[in-house]
């Protein structure tokens, strides 16, 4: 219900954006992705080993999962209104793999029995995508212009790897499952526009979701809490 809502917004901003005929431009970006600590909720186990009671020892667990720094890319398309100059719509599509770091890690069993259980973690390699609808807000300067926008998205996101060993003592099985969830963006950044209409800016970007992923070793219906920070710069050309 959620990504309906979000694609018939979707096509709410392109039918006006088709409409307006004022500043539209089109842009590239490149840059770094900062995730912060990822929380990890497990809904259900599957088959780990002797657990208290069947499908019971990480029900409802709760842990932390660091996630490395990574390059992020994108592209935008966006306009700015002529009745309205400092309103603006904008979608973009961004890339990052903040793959999940290796060590150990503990998981809060919230069982009286098992308590905190520590278990390595081999890594594994995410890839989320994220399409944005954002509203913008600017001044409209000639040439300098901050701004800032906020907006929902869809999530795509990709696990990939060993996924975690048996308490050290051996690997665990390969995990490749995706995750399709509705988020937000919000956004601020300083944009340049020469007198040609090409279009420099630097961007800062916070991006959220849960997302959810199957069939993750011993775990089924797996709640990842992304969010991160992202610092991008851009180039583009504006169409007066």
């Amino acid at each position: 219900m959620k990504l309906r809502i979000l694609f018939l917004l979707s096509l709410s901003w392109m039918g006006a954006l088709t409409q307006a005929s004022a500043e539209t431009y089109i842009a590239g970006t490149l840059g770094i992705a900062v995730p912060l600590p990822a929380s990890v909720r497990a809904d259900e186990n599957l088959n780990y080993p002797n657990p208290p009671g069947p499908g019971q020892l990480f029900r409802g667990s709760t842990t932390q999962i660091g996630m490395k720094e990574s390059v992020a890319y994108g592209v935008k398309l966006g306009h700015y209104f002529s009745s309205v100059p400092w309103l603006g719509v904008e979608t973009d599509v961004t890339t990052a793999t903040p793959h999940v770091m290796a060590g150990t890690i503990s998981i809060d069993t919230k069982s009286s029995t098992a308590g905190v259980f520590r278990e390595a973690q081999s890594g594994v390699h995410l890839r989320f995508t994220t399409w944005a609808f954002s509203l913008l807000a600017r001044y409209p300067g000639i040439h300098w212009q901050p701004y800032v926008g906020l907006g929902p998205a869809i999530y795509w996101g990709h696990a990939q790897g060993t996924g975690l060993s048996c308490n050290n003592t051996c690997a665990g099985p390969p995990v490749d499952t995706n995750s399709v969830t509705p988020g937000w963006v919000g956004q601020a950044g300083l944009r340049y526009v020469t007198d040609a209409s090409i279009v420099l800016f630097g961007e800062w970007k916070y991006m959220s979701t849960t997302a959810q992923f199957d069939q993750v070793r011993s775990f089924s219906n797996i709640d990842v809490h992304y969010q991160a920070h992202l610092f991008l710069a851009g180039l583009g050309y504006q169409f007066n």
